[in-house]
């Protein structure tokens, strides 16, 4: 779902309640707590992600350094 996923939008939705208001056997105040973990899991999730494509790059940018680094040495 990437980063705007369904926690996102939940929190955006309980914005709109009125505090105090019962929704369903929920207070309002625990729908925004549950909205805010997701929100909270989404961007930990996404940073994982660009830590995993980072890794990869700087694999592939070590092997070419030593390449090279072998070329010039010849």
């Amino acid at each position: 779902m990437g980063i705007l996923g369904y926690g996102y939008k939940a929190y955006k939705a309980i914005k709109s309640v009125k505090p105090g208001t019962k929704t369903g056997a929920e207070s309002v105040a625990s729908w925004k707590s549950k909205a805010a973990k997701s929100k909270l899991k989404m961007a930990k999730d996404a940073l994982e992600q660009t830590f995993k494509k980072t890794d990869e790059s700087l694999k592939k940018f070590k092997t070419t350094v030593k390449k090279q680094k072998k070329i010039l040495e010849d």
